[in-house]
């Protein structure tokens, strides 16, 4: 079964429902994500996780790129448990109906300031510099980048479909990161809070149960005990 913006990362029969929240599956960073996650769960579970293709590819109202992608996700039917990571965390939460299960890996609060921060990275990976503060919104600052993007790679020899590829992303990533500031975490209830060593809670989700393991963020996800906590067999 195909599902817009969702894969299956790992399958069973008669499975509970395991639904998992993050940007990206792509390796595009040393930095586990859900598909390593996953094989550590309970055999009995079918585990679908966010695929990029979902994520707002063009300019919107967040909140009408939210209520769209929550109305998409319906196809997924009721699961057991939403799991989600970093700034994921509020749209896992979004998701998560009555009695079902939440888990969030070093959630992250996104405020204006967040997104505009991913921006300036972005455009420091060109070894270009960004504005001293980067304002405006998400689709803002898509437009900006792809203004800098195509200048920069130009100037470096880059094809433009090769540009054009990586200004889809980054304008993804910025209206993703949208999404999930209109989501928020206030107001949620998860279950637990998984943490990496130096990860810092949120702190809307001061009051939650919490376990913080001795990893780096980047390994987080691939530490079979974050697994067993999120899900216990």
């Amino acid at each position: 079964m195909a599902i817009g913006g969702w894969r299956l990362l790992s399958s069973a029969s008669k499975a509970r429902t395991v639904v998992a929240v993050d940007f990206t599956l792509a390796k595009v960073r040393a930095q586990a994500n859900f598909g390593d996650l996953a094989p550590h769960l309970p055999g009995d579970c079918a585990i679908w996780g966010t695929d990029e293709t979902g994520w707002p590819t063009g300019p919107g109202d967040p909140r009408e790129h939210l209520a769209a992608w929550r109305e998409r996700s319906a196809a997924l039917g009721n699961f057991h448990t939403a799991l989600g990571f970093c700034a994921g965390g509020a749209l896992a939460g979004a998701l998560a109906g009555p009695g079902g299960r939440l888990v969030l890996f070093d959630p992250v609060a996104v405020t204006a300031r967040t997104i505009a921060e991913h921006y300036a990275d972005a455009v420091r990976r060109m070894g270009a510099e960004p504005e001293p503060e980067p304002g405006g919104d998400a689709d803002e600052l898509a437009e900006r980048y792809g203004v800098v993007a195509r200048k920069v790679l130009g100037e470096q020899g880059v094809p433009d479909s090769i540009a054009g590829e990586l200004c889809a992303r980054v304008g993804a990533n910025l209206r993703y990161l949208a999404m999930c500031r209109a989501a928020g975490l206030d107001g949620l209830a998860p279950d637990l809070v998984v943490l990496s060593r130096d990860h810092e809670l949120p702190a809307a989700l001061a009051d939650r149960p919490q376990l913080r393991l001795d990893v780096p963020q980047e390994r987080l996800l691939a530490e079979p005990g974050a697994a067993r906590a999120a899900m216990p067999r």
